[in-house]
Formats: structure tokens, sequence, C-alpha cells
């Protein structure tokens, strides 16, 4: 009997041990699945555009899901009320799982129809457009669905005058009339530029075009379908083509009486690429429907974009900046008066005067909301203050800084629709802390840095500095993807608004201008040493990865201190000269080094980081895209060449068929990895190097 009871409890105790141990293992298993993993690229799984129909309960929205067996992301219209889980609109099709691609879905004024964007080709089997390249924004066309599903149908069948719809946001919109009669939207002809002559001897005679994201595209234009009241095969009765010239046309915004819109344009000579950058002499255009007669609106020496319509149609707001300066710029609310005879403009409160640095009022970000105005004198827009995103509210017509305290009105909004990426509800998600200190010149800077989850590391961390790009652009609190994967490989990720960031003022966007590297650098580097003092990140273990503007600034500083144990450039700038003569933009340099390559040589030679190639010692991995127009591929060869000559430790990866931002999901899976691989394979103890004699 006691050696029974012995074997029981001792039988209990080795159960419990192995239970204890399996729960254990389980846990610890379970708690290294919830890190982020590069593979949750493909668990992608979001709701977007939703749309809710009147009774509050039913919505229609685009469920954007990555798969891991195309690697890549599907886009599709869903449904989802109470009777029951969600579903999709459509159960037929040629592409994954049955479900045509499909996004940006509206509800028809009458409710009965979902219009939608789409790549899919006519019921025949013929394409609905003449392709454009992979690395250009997405063209579609125009479909329509009853909200309840069935069949789609296309606006236009192949006999359709227009070609290819524009999903860029900065000229593409697709808007109802107010009398829900018309449809407003962006595209151009379809037709092909080149002579026969070219077309015969297959050759292609340069010629200037939009540049960055636009590329297989002509000139956008603007065209009005007038619906079909009972759509059967189309959902147009006819397509009407208001603009015919070889200007951009965008953005089209309705009167409340349906009689004329609004567009912005840029109708000079003086053209450029719009891609991150509003910077040229756009203007607002007004488009008559009857007599489709064009009516300047706006007289301005810099941009004048984006244009809102009042509810009561007697003006129209935009966002507006008095130079052609930096490629995005401190911009002004303007209000254009529709009812006198000259469209007389005034700008709401200036921030582009001195005094509006200790003002309460922000500038508003690009773009202004599709539905800013509250009511006929208040409006409201997005705001950046440093490294926040804030509402504000201003009376139009009360005086230059009056700010309404209240929030925007949340549009209608189906409790049932989904969560995005459920699959990755559960991974562990590293903070971010906000981090100021002071410059060499004394200058406030602050920034982001994320921390790894304490199960990963401890303090002092390793440390990875990621310069944003721009470098009128900013960081933001709240890390994306690919900051939480470098936070859960154990970095403390590094994201500081040094001087030319945007959120900050006017001063302090202009005091990088003509000191590329210069005062940016030091703004970078006393931040870094601050984390150190603060026993944040480890001295001896210093990375940096950055893209575009952030690559030449990684570009840069490899080769001005060998702090860094390894460094990755992306999509880098690395020659002022060259990215003058090849990038689409020109004026990038042109505004920020003062002036034409031949007129300021010298200074465009001092601040590009290929000057400095010989005195790099860090190892350094150049990826670049093959398709880049904003920061051509030549550039990252020029720089990976100078450093095999000069005997560093440096390889190169090109990504075919991507633009400046690297966009397709195997890519930015290899981007990842091929990273943490460098830094890993450099993040040993290192003997005191240094920098080689040129």
């Amino acid at each position: 009997m006691a050696f029974s009871q012995r074997m029981t409890i001792t039988t209990l105790f080795a159960l419990w041990l192995v239970v204890f141990h399996q729960n254990a293992f389980s846990k610890a298993f379970a708690d290294e699945k919830r890190l982020p993993q590069i593979e949750d690229l493909y668990s992608t799984d979001n709701v977007t555009d939703p749309v809710t129909l009147s009774d509050g309960r039913t919505a229609i929205y685009c469920r954007a899901k990555a798969s891991i067996e195309t690697r890549s992301v599907h886009q599709s219209l869903w449904r989802v009320d109470d009777s029951g889980p969600p579903r999709p609109l459509e159960s037929h099709g040629p592409l994954e799982n049955g479900e045509p691609d499909a996004f940006s879905p509206q509800l028809s004024p009458d409710g009965k129809w979902i219009f939608f964007l789409s790549t899919r080709p006519f019921d025949s089997g013929e394409p609905a457009f003449q392709p454009v390249p992979a690395w250009s924004d997405t063209a579609a066309d125009i479909w329509l669905i009853p909200v309840g599903g069935g069949k789609a149908i296309p606006l236009m069948g192949p006999s359709k005058p227009y070609g290819r719809v524009i999903t860029d946001r900065f000229y593409g919109r697709v808007v109802f009339s107010p009398d829900g009669r018309k449809l407003a939207f962006v595209a151009d002809t379809g037709e092909d530029a080149r002579t026969e002559a070219e077309r015969k001897n297959n050759v292609v005679e340069v010629r200037e075009d939009q540049g960055e994201g636009y590329e297989g595209y002509g000139p956008m234009q603007i065209w009005v379908a007038d619906l079909a009241e009972n759509p059967v095969s189309a959902g147009a009765e006819r397509v009407t083509q208001l603009t015919k010239d070889e200007h951009w046309y965008g953005d089209p915004q309705w009167s409340p009486d349906s009689s004329f819109l609004v567009v912005h344009a840029n109708r000079t000579a003086d053209k450029e690429s719009v891609r991150y950058s509003v910077n040229r002499n756009y203007d607002l255009w007004k488009i008559d429907l009857a007599s489709h007669q064009l009516t300047q609106l706006t007289h301005g020496p810099g941009p004048e974009f984006c244009p809102r319509v009042s509810p009561d149609g007697r003006r129209v707001a935009c966002l507006s900046s008095p130079r052609n300066g930096p490629h995005q710029d401190v911009y002004n609310l303007k209000i254009v008066d529709l009812q006198s005879a000259s469209s007389s403009e005034r700008v709401v409160f200036d921030h582009h005067d001195l005094q509006a640095e200790n003002s309460s009022s922000l500038s508003p970000s690009n773009p202004l909301p599709d539905k800013c105005w509250r009511d006929a004198q208040r409006l409201t827009y997005t705001s950046f203050r440093g490294l926040k995103t804030e509402s504000q509210t201003v009376n139009v017509d009360g005086g230059s800084d009056v700010i309404a305290a209240e929030p925007p009105a949340s549009p209608l909004r189906s409790p049932l629709l989904p969560g995005n990426s459920p699959a990755l509800a559960s991974r562990i998600q590293a903070v971010d802390e906000v981090v100021r200190w002071k410059s060499v010149d004394g200058m406030e800077i602050e920034g982001v840095v994320t921390l790894p989850p304490e199960s990963v590391a401890k303090r002092p961390f390793k440390l990875l500095l990621m310069p944003h790009g721009g470098p009128h652009s900013r960081a933001a609190s709240g890390a994306g993807f690919d900051v939480q994967i470098f936070a859960a490989h154990g970095f403390a990720v590094f994201q500081p608004n040094f001087r030319g960031s945007t959120g900050y003022g006017l001063k302090f966007l202009d005091a990088d201008r003509y000191d590329f590297g210069g005062g940016d650098m030091q703004d970078i580097l006393t931040g870094i040493d601050h984390l150190i003092e603060q026993g944040v990140v480890d001295r001896s273990r210093q990375f940096v990865y950055g893209v575009s503007y952030g690559g030449f600034m990684t570009s840069w500083l490899v080769g001005q201190t060998s702090r860094f144990r390894a460094a990755v450039a992306q999509n880098a700038v690395t020659d002022l000269n060259v990215m003058w003569h090849l990038s689409d933009l020109q004026s990038w340099t042109e505004w920020d080094m003062g002036g034409m390559p031949w007129e300021v040589a010298e200074k465009m030679r001092k601040h590009s980081p290929l000057t400095y190639a010989y005195q790099v010692i860090t190892p350094t991995l150049i990826l670049h895209s093959l398709n880049d127009r904003r920061c051509p591929v030549a550039m990252g060869r020029m720089f990976h060449r100078a450093l095999k000559e000069r005997g560093v430790e440096t390889s190169m990866v090109i990504y075919p068929d991507e633009g400046h931002g690297i966009r397709q999901l195997p890519h930015r899976e290899d981007v990842l990895r091929r990273t943490l691989d460098w830094f890993s394979r450099h993040d040993l103890p290192q003997s005191p190097t240094s920098v080689p004699a040129p």
C-alpha cells in the first residue's frame, strides 16, 4: 500500500514535471511566435475604404489580403452585415479564390450601386486598357456592381473614349455629382505618343514626361460620365472629355449645383513630377460643364492645389505656397472667392511670415481631407506638430488665427467590420519613446527611438540609425513594420527629425538649405551621443540604414565617420551632379544647392557622398531599384564601384520592376533579410581602424 502510494506520488510528480516543462516550452515558443516575423509580410489582411450603407449595419469594403502562395496582395470587394460572417461581394472571376480584382469602392447617391476601380479585363477577355510599367502607379478602369452583389459591369465597354484611369492620389479622383446623375474622373486618352515611324522602327524619341510613378501614362484629362438610370451592360450612357490638351489635370471637385468642376493643373512650361513633390506653379481652374470653358482661379507664383469647394458653392479652399521652393513646403490655407468677378484670393494665415513661428495656428498638411468643410465658414484639416499629427478647425471668416477645439465628426462606420490583420494581433509590439536633445549649435531637435521588447535584449541596446527621406519629410510616432522587425532583432531603432524635417515650421524646414550633410548630420550624431549618455544604446554597436535622402545620409556618414559597424544605403543620392542630370526632379538640387550644376559645381561636389568615398572603411551594402526615376540606379552603381576600388567590403543588389519605393512583397522580404544578415555578419568586436589615405 505504501509502495503503491509512493509510486502514485512519484508518477504524479513526474507527470507534473513533464506538463510543467511542456507548458514552459509552449509558453516560450508562444512568446517567440508572438514576436514580429518577416514572414508576417504575407499575413496582411486589411480593411480599406469601407462604405457603410444607410442601415448603419451593412458595410462593403476592399479586402487587401496577402498570399504566401502568390507572394502578392490581392484586393477584392467584401460585404459584412448581421446575417453572418464577411463574404465576397463577387463569387466568380478569373483571379484568386474567384474574387476578381477590385478596390476603392464608392456608394452611388441612390444607394443601389457600388462603383469601384479594377484592373480586370472585359467579359470578352479583351483588356480594358493598355498596361503601364509595373513600377508605375496602378492603372485601372471603373466598374459598378449592385450593393447586394451580382454581376459587375463596366462604366463603358470596349468602345470607351478614355484610356487608363489613374489611381495616384494627387491627380486621381472618382466623384459623383451632387445630383447623382454624373461621375467625374481622371484618365488619359490611351493613345500611343510615338509617331508611326517610331513604331515602325521600334525606337522611342525622348519626350518630357511626368516622371516617377507616371511612366506609361499620357496627360491626365478630366472626363464626365452621364450615368444610366437603369444600367444593364454599361454604367454610363455617354462619357465626355472636358479637357483636351497636353497638360495634366487632377483632383476634380463638384460645385453644389453640379454645374462646374474645380481642378488643379500646372499649365506652364515649367513642369516636373509631383511624386512626393509639389513645388511648381500649379493653379486652380474652374471648368464649366455646359461650355467646357476653363477659368483660372488662382495666380500665385507657387503651387495652389488640392481644391475643396465650400458647401454653399461660394468659395473654394486649397493648399498654397508663395514660392517654387523645396519639394515639400510649409503650406498655407488659401480661400478663393468664386462670387467676385476677379476670383479674389486670400491666405487665412501666412505660415511663411516670420511671426508665424510663435502662432497657435499650424500649417495644413497635404492633402486637405475630402470633406474638410464643416459648414460654410469652418474648415478642418490635419497638421504636423513635430512627431504628432493633430486636427485643427479654423473659421475662415473669423480672423487669421481662430482655432476651434472641437474634433471633426467621425464618419459612419459599421461595427461589424473586421479588424486589420487579425493574425498579427498577438505579436509583441516594440515601444516608442520620444527623445529630445540640443545639437552643436543649440538647436532643439527631437526624434523617436523604438526599443526592443524586454524578452529580446537589455540596455544598452545595439543602435540602428534610420534617417528619414526628403530631407523635407519626418519621422512620426508609431513604428512601422520594418522598424518592428528590427526592434524584434534587438535593435534600438533611432529616427531623428534633423533640421530640414517638416512639422517644425518654416525656419526649421529651410535650416539645411545649401548645407546637406552639415547641420543635419550634426543633429543626428549629437542625438546618438545623447542616447549613449542616457545608457540607452551601446557606443560600440552602431549601425545605419537609410532610403532616398536617408540613403544620402547613410552614404555621407560612412564617408565622414567610422563609428558605424555596418551600413545599408537604399535608393540613395550619392552624387548631386548626377542627381540633377538624371533625376526627374531637377529642382531638388537647384533649390537646395542654390543653382544649376555649372553655377554651383564646387558646392555640388562638396556636398556629394561620392566625393568622400575614398574615406569609407565601413562595410556598406547598396540596394537600388532598377527603375527608380527619382534617385536613378546609376548613383548606386557609382558608389559601389568606388567602394570596391578602395577595397571596402561592399555588395550591391538591384530590384527589377521597382520605382523609388520598393513595393513587391518578395523584394521587401529580401531587403529585410539582407539588411539583417549584413548587420549580423558585422556585429563583432572591432579593432581600431584608421581612414585610408586617398
